[in-house]
């Protein structure tokens, strides 16, 4: 710890000992706390704002003296992004510069998204018939509703309801439309609001955005685990129980509409909203979950040349697929792009704005399978890559889900390291972002090489006793303790196998392999990035400074690696609340230049080289 300098930020006391000329938000980091920088630290947004009080940073730049206000640098106002380190200092964080997991739904990377919803509510005032008005019933209706429908239709069981319902109503109903079809007509005040449900159908998570389609606001959330990783933790083994089970396609179908089904149903109990006024229902994820979620066998997408069935956006009604929501409601499938870049990899492009970025901009989406994506400038290119499970917790020794007790972040310390875990619980295994910080302190202290090659006993011998007394077992069955017996809500230690570094070494080169992949076909290098965009729940949660040490990523500096919470289903609400976004959303899908990895014979060299936990 010679010659760091201690930084502690607040309110919660994390601490960080950093070299001196640190930003700000680089220890930020590395004491655990993300900060937004969603301008990439140029210091344009603003948003990266912190308190501190003393001499312990750097004299304001031009960039903050231009940013920031004269009250608000007498206050101690800094920007993470510019402030540097110096000398010994306590940084207070207001709560809007902390990056949340729903970051991109609150305010996110886009702003000022006009809603633009394909279901219109009206409260209309008709005239009554009369023998010099003999229009029929639809006809009165769709008068009322206005220019661009006039050729509204309606399902037959409505149109048998509509005399008694508009006499009901003295002609003054509340009418609905999903684009030019009406589908729900009540007595005034009986619908108060019109609303949607954007789902994100995720290998291991599906999760629903219960939205107010008038004003375009998230209003209540749902999320559970996909029933279908009892069948298989990856897109191939479902494939296979599809294939080599009696109704295996049907039972995951089935499991497919229960899961949504549910995750809706909790989001509309967030939100205190009838699943009965929930009109439109729009849906990502990847080929082989939108494929099973509509019942279409996915066998040709996982083999060779995989082809999906179907890649353009689908209309659906939400009766016909058993999706509980009002029973004339449609469900929108938004497009993919190939059998492996499906549209949850459009969602992310859509909400990110990725195509619209000032300069060179890598986004990727991590998990089960990871997606990347590169913008160059010109270019919109996208890959799939079989990262596994490890990312998620799966075939781990002590891996589980990130849930209660699960270690989440771990650093070192002057007495070896220390971990946190989820609600401040006993820990009780270790998730995927713990995964990460665990493997890049073990490389910091020493416990593996580059390789990922566990220290043997004679080389532990010449680490530091702390250090040491943790290391264990032999061969394959080497270990590091992160979580001694007392420390843990188990009879036993949360422990890191060197099959663990094994299986995250697997995951982390497949996605870094896929980055260079993409890199080398536009003739890009790593340092010509402005920007890295991490999406999904385990990218809002990794710590950068360990992404980078493993060589998950490119090394950029920390604010220019950005997380933007889950880009894939920010991308089904936008597509839900304007149809000139989900329009978009189809345009990028078709502009998208995919790159088939498996037929790429770089890809499996890169794939060794990058297995290695070397940064740059």
């Amino acid at each position: 710890m010679t010659g760091k300098i201690r930084a502690e930020f607040g309110p919660g006391g994390e601490v960080a000992f950093v070299d001196p000329e640190t930003l700000v938000v680089e220890a930020a980091a590395l004491a655990g706390v993300e900060l937004q920088t969603p301008c990439g630290g140029k210091g344009k947004c603003g948003q990266c704002r912190v308190v501190t009080a003393g001499d312990g940073l750097t004299p304001p730049d031009e960039v903050e003296v231009s940013s920031l206000s004269e009250e608000d640098l007498a206050k101690g106002v800094r920007l993470s992004c510019r402030a540097r380190i110096v000398g010994p200092t306590q940084i207070t964080i207001p709560a809007g510069s902390r990056i949340t997991t729903s970051t991109i739904l609150e305010t996110g990377l886009v702003d000022g998204v006009p809603a633009q919803p394909n279901v219109r509510r009206a409260e209309l005032a008709l005239p009554k018939p009369a023998l010099g008005d003999q229009r029929a019933d639809l006809r009165r209706i769709t008068a009322g509703l206005g220019a661009g429908l006039a050729g509204c239709e309606a399902d037959l069981d409505l149109l048998r309801e509509l005399p008694e319902r508009l006499r009901e109503s003295d002609f003054a109903p509340v009418a609905v439309t999903i684009g030019n079809r009406l589908v729900d007509i009540r007595g005034a005040g009986g619908i108060p609001q019109a609303y949607g449900c954007a789902v994100d159908i995720g290998t291991t998570t599906v999760v629903a955005y219960v939205v107010e389609l008038e004003s375009g606001h998230v209003v209540g959330t749902g999320s559970a685990p996909n029933p279908q990783g009892a069948h298989g933790a990856d897109v191939v083994s479902r494939v296979e129980f599809a294939d080599q089970t009696a109704d295996g396609l049907q039972t995951l179908h089935e499991e497919s509409v229960g899961i949504v089904n549910r995750v809706i149903a909790e989001a509309c109990g967030e939100a205190d909203v009838s699943p009965r006024d929930v009109y439109e229902v729009t849906v990502v994820g990847n080929t082989c979950m939108a494929h099973l979620f509509l019942g279409l066998n996915p066998h040709y997408v996982a083999r060779a040349p995989y082809i999906p069935v179907v890649d353009q956006p689908l209309r659906v009604s939400a009766a016909e697929l058993g999706v509980r929501v009002n029973p004339r409601g449609e469900v929108y499938v938004l497009p993919n792009v190939a059998g492996w870049v499906g549209a949850d990899t459009v969602g992310v492009v859509l909400s990110t704005r990725l195509r619209e970025s000032e300069g060179p901009t890598l986004a990727i989406d991590i998990g089960t399978n990871g997606e990347v994506m590169l913008w160059s400038g010109e270019r919109l290119l996208v890959c799939s890559t079989a990262a596994g499970p490890a990312f998620e917790g799966a075939q781990i020794r002590h891996g589980m889900r990130a849930a209660a007790g699960a270690i989440d972040h771990v650093r070192a310390t002057e007495d070896g390291i220390a971990f946190r875990t989820i609600g401040n619980q006993p820990a009780v295994g270790i998730c995927g972002s713990g995964l990460l910080d665990a493997v890049a302190r073990m490389l910091d202290l020493g416990v593996i090489n580059p390789t990922g090659l566990m220290v043997d006993e004679a080389g532990a011998a010449q680490l530091p006793p702390a250090i040491a007394s943790r290391i264990a077992g032999k061969d394959q069955d080497r270990h590091f303790v992160l979580a001694t017996v007392r420390e843990s809500g188990l009879d036993e230690p949360i422990i890191l196998t060197q099959r663990d570094v094994r299986q995250l070494q697997l995951a982390k080169g497949a996605i870094r392999a896929g980055i260079e992949v993409l890199l080398a076909e536009t003739g890009l290098r790593p340092a010509d990035l402005e920007r890295i965009l991490l999406a999904g729940a385990f990218g809002s949660y990794i710590d950068r400074v360990s992404a980078v040490r493993i060589g998950l990523v490119p090394s950029l500096p920390l604010a220019q690696i950005i997380a933007v919470g889950n880009a894939a289903g920010a991308g089904a609400v936008m597509a839900l609340a304007s149809t000139s976004e989900r329009e978009k959303a189809t345009q990028l899908a078709e502009a998208a230049n995919h790159v088939e990895l498996s037929s790429r014979p770089d890809f499996q060299m890169l794939f060794m080289e990058t297995m290695l936990f070397q940064s740059g």
